[in-house]
């Protein structure tokens, strides 16, 4: 974030205890926070207030338009400001990590729908997917140190799943939600995104069962792949499980191809 020059810098706090200088400086971001409703701080001139405004409510503005494109082209100027605003006063990030911020707003969305819902009730699923996005390609994984074998047998071995996937279930169809083509009917789906060893996305909208076989291969790190398509099979009570696991074998190849699933594991 850039840095206000010396001549924007605050007074000089005079001597005393730090408990003066922390309400000082709580009163100063408390104002550019809120200035409709906030006081300044005593002996800054106005015009300085108006560029330290300024200054930290469009750096926001523009850090969460590029992190969250299609919002940002969905809501006028008037709407997006009062929103990012809204976050301003009523939110306070618990993560000081600045690629983190627009989890942050996701979170914000998620707790104070009343600044969006009954418009756009949509919205907070829509950024949370375009967060998604962010988080993969920032996941500090690096695929190309991980070992495994890209071409083991999946069933025999144990399945690696690429450690950058997110997946996430939607009551809204965000994934199609553009700002000429706005939902106006539910359509639950689970979607996944991951990074490839290529550094490109992948996205992909998967059913229940693969979601769920998904699941499972993450949290595993002993079973083979056919004993957890058995696993699989008995959560569905399938009628005939060797059915399911051979039809499952070609579903880990697919999502091999699709490189969501990297190989077998190495010891």
């Amino acid at each position: 974030m850039p840095q206000p020059s010396p001549s924007l810098a605050m007074p000089a706090v005079p001597d005393g205890p730090p408990e003066r200088l922390a309400a000082l400086q709580k009163q100063f971001s408390d104002h550019i926070r809120d200035p409709e409703n906030q006081d300044p701080v005593d002996g800054i001139e106005e015009r300085r207030l108006a560029i330290y405004r300024r200054l930290f409510f469009n750096n926001l503005s523009n850090l969460f338009a590029a992190n969250f494109p299609i919002a940002r082209k969905i809501l006028a100027n008037e709407d997006w400001d009062r929103l990012i605003r809204a976050f301003m006063v009523k939110h306070r990030p618990t993560n000081p990590l600045f690629p983190e911020i627009g989890r942050e707003f996701v979170r914000f969305l998620a707790e104070h729908p009343e600044h969006y819902a009954e418009r756009w009730p949509w919205l907070a699923e829509l950024c949370h997917w375009q967060f998604q996005a962010t988080a993969a390609r920032n996941d500090e994984s690096r695929l190309e140190l991980l070992d495994y074998d890209p071409e083991g047998e999946l069933l025999d071995g144990i399945p690696l799943v690429n450690p950058t996937l997110r997946m996430a279930q939607y009551q809204w169809p965000v994934w199609t939600i553009r700002a000429n083509r706005l939902p106006d009917a539910l359509d639950s789906m689970v979607l996944a995104i991951w990074r490839k060893p290529d550094d490109t996305l992948g996205r992909m909208k998967l059913n229940l069962v693969t979601a769920r076989l998904l699941e499972i291969l993450q949290a595993n790190s002993t079973q083979n792949g056919q004993l957890c398509l058995n696993q699989l099979a008995g959560e569905m009570q399938h009628p005939e499980p060797d059915v399911l696991v051979r039809q499952g074998q070609q579903l880990l190849q697919s999502l091999r191809d699709k490189q969501l699933v990297l190989g077998v594991r190495i010891d």
